[in-house]
């Protein structure tokens, strides 16, 4: 914004409009420049060059409320309004910039640091097409006062990187002089703007547009000669003093001795001047166009004479918003709309020796230097810098197929951007290394080195995903368990059996999500451990003993098992026999093949003693003579006990041998 314009085209405004007023009637004067001059109203119709912007803000913020202003002006006739063919110095741009900036290339109407400006440049800023985005789309917010929309944190988002933000309360008084403000700046703008009705947001991001962020060095603001002039309202070079002298003269008038007194009449006077006469958003602050007809239009006054004011002071209201975490508040955003519009939005000025070679191929986003998993892009609403940033688009590194997709539609020569189309008919421009040829050869199908395993609990399993095509353009596949609790699996496809049971895994591509599966059978088929039923066991001399282990659990695989004797002059090992070789005691130990687990046992060897030892009661008559069928030389005691059957008690000689 140019603030020594600011109030020199207050002061011309308001000195012409008393002239033409008291000599001519003002009507005649409208009827005689502009004729039949439409009221502007205001609905949900937006033309179809509209509709791929706002479609897109809907779905990023589905809270936002978007009205079109139908200012009834035709689009040519109001654009010639606010350059020089009808209003020099309404529109100005710094010197700084190039010649497609400036009227004729050349530095017209010189005023400080700015020149008039091109009539494409003010077309550019001026179509408001090129700034319905997420930052540029706050020069169209509504600024009347909404309760609970536009809170104090967001105030103080946009007071924060200033002297201003934060919990700072004191100021300079009169003439250096340190006092307590007794508040925060951003509970004072909140409090004062809330009671007259206005954007209390909008009028911090005024205060740091008026003063270039350099506010506490501003003597306007400091209070170095004790008044207060926030916006720098009456700050202008003429015949009387320069900006600053009659800056502060125009705050001694009205009494802005304090920092609330000039505070509340700021803002009283931009919603006296402007808010309450329909230039209720910064768009129209900049360009009146909602008030066809008035002195205010037909004279060329506003606020702004800096054609980029309204879209700088929307980036410094969304910094803020995004900052506090508000950017889906129930926003209201005021946007205009003029007959006879072209079917594109206005492109942004470039150097003559920038042209765009038309192009018609599909293309995508991709930034191989970064190394980070997501890569961003900036697209913009025109090839240069200062365009308006649209969109900043994330894409995961996941192939071509799943980034979106673009139509290339012009190839910049003699720039570093290209001009793009999204899918919705949205155009932009995008950095030419970011840019690269869409060429797909799509999957065709995929398999997995196996469709079926058994694994035992523990085991793993590496997976391989066999893409078809084998020169397929992304070949990346993802992994899923149907079971986590029987199996897992890694983005590499290494499987881990964790329990019991039936698992799939299934791979997928990114390109059409071809599939493809393996069934895993999850036992516990390894040995666990190994036990016996006693601790201890008796043999004789030349006796053999067979002993079963148990081996858990009753499914493993392997069950094999070896036994060692610590004396084998004690007891000898035949296989799974165990012999008694001399008396004596000694320790078995059982190992299993599968994992080495042992248990062991005490195995005691007594001398040999025959059956014939055995005596039975002699008053014991034994039916059917069941002595006879007994072969007792290969039966215990205990055995042969086992198989007789009697009703009378039997008695035992030799208790040792019933063990």
């Amino acid at each position: 914004m140019k603030t020594k314009k600011l109030g020199m085209r207050l002061f011309i405004s308001m000195f012409i409009m008393c002239i033409v007023t008291s000599i001519i009637n003002f009507d005649s004067i409208k009827a005689a420049i502009y004729t039949d001059l439409p009221v502007s109203y205001i609905d949900d119709n937006f033309p179809d060059s509209y509709m791929p912007y706002i479609n897109a803000l809907k779905k990023a913020h589905p809270n936002w409320v978007f009205k079109a202003v139908h200012t009834g002006l035709d689009w040519n006739m109001a654009l010639s309004h606010e350059t020089y063919e009808v209003n020099e110095g309404i529109s100005l741009v710094e010197d700084i910039y190039g010649a497609e900036w400036k009227r004729d290339g050349q530095n017209y109407y010189q005023d400080g640091n700015y020149v008039t400006a091109s009539k494409q440049a003010v077309a550019y800023v001026m179509d408001p097409r090129n700034f319905l985005c997420d930052s540029g789309i706050f020069q169209f917010e509504a600024l009347r006062y909404v309760d609970g929309v536009q809170t104090v944190e967001a105030v103080n988002g946009v007071l924060a990187p200033t002297p201003m933000g934060g919990e700072y309360k004191s100021r300079y008084k009169s003439y250096g002089t340190w006092y307590d403000l007794g508040t925060t700046y951003a509970e004072l703008i909140h409090s004062i703007s809330a009671r007259v009705g206005i954007n209390p947001v909008h009028i911090a991001s005024r205060i740091r547009q008026e003063n270039s962020g350099n506010i506490i060095n501003n003597s306007l603001i400091n209070g170095d000669y004790g008044v207060y002039n926030f916006f720098n309202i009456g700050a202008y070079d003429s015949s009387t003093g320069n900006a600053l002298s009659n800056g502060v003269q125009y705050a001694r008038n009205n009494g802005w001795t304090s920092i609330s007194s000039a505070l509340e009449g700021g803002i009283r006077y931009i919603y006296d001047k402007y808010v309450k006469w329909g230039q209720n958003t910064i768009y129209f602050e900049r360009f009146d166009v909602n008030n066809p007809g008035t002195a205010q239009w037909l004279l060329g006054t506003g606020y702004m004479t800096n054609i980029f004011g309204a879209k700088n002071e929307a980036s410094i209201t969304y910094n803020a918003y995004e900052s506090t975490g508000m950017l889906n508040n129930a926003f209201e955003f005021d946007i205009p709309v003029y007959e006879n519009m072209p079917e594109e939005s206005a492109s942004m000025p470039v150097p003559s020796d920038v042209t765009f070679t038309p192009d018609n191929t599909l293309v995508y986003l991709d930034d191989p230097s970064d190394s980070g998993a997501v890569d961003e892009f900036w697209i913009r609403s025109g090839p240069d810098t200062l365009a308006t940033l649209m969109e900043k688009i994330y894409e995961t590194r996941d192939g071509q197929e799943n980034r979106t997709k673009f139509t290339r539609i012009g190839i910049g020569n003699n720039t570093l951007y290209d001009k793009i189309q999204y899918e919705d008919g949205r155009i932009g421009y995008v950095l030419k290394k970011w840019i690269y040829e869409y060429q797909y050869t799509k999957v065709e199908s995929v398999s997995l080195n196996t469709t079926y395993s058994k694994l035992n609990v523990g085991d793993t399993l590496k997976l391989e995903a066999i893409i078809n095509p084998s020169n397929a353009t992304d070949k990346t596949v993802t992994w899923e368990s149907s079971n986590d609790s029987v199996a897992t699996v890694d983005n590499s496809g290494n499987v881990r059996a964790v329990g019991e049971g039936n698992v799939t895994i299934t791979v997928k591509t990114n390109d059409q999500s071809k599939s493809a599966t393996c069934s895993i059978d999850v036992v516990q088929n390894k040995v666990s451990s190994i036990s016996l039923e006693r601790d201890e066991y008796t043999l004789k001399v030349g006796q053999s003993m067979h002993i079963n282990p148990i081996i858990l659990p009753s499914t493993a695989q392997n069950k094999e098992y070896s036994i060692q004797s610590e004396d084998s002059s004690v007891v000898r090992i035949d296989g799974k026999n165990i012999i008694g070789v001399s008396a004596g005691e000694t320790i078995i130990t059982f190992i299993t093949d599968d994992g080495g687990y042992k248990a062991t046992a005490k195995v005691t060897v007594n001398e040999d003693s025959s059956v014939e030892d055995i005596i039975l009661d002699s008053s014991l008559n034994l039916e059917n003579n069941i002595v006879s069928k007994i072969d007792i030389n290969n039966n215990t005691v205990k055995n042969i006990k086992d198989k007789i059957t009697t009703n009378y008690d039997m008695k035992f000689i030799d208790i040792e041998m019933l063990s």
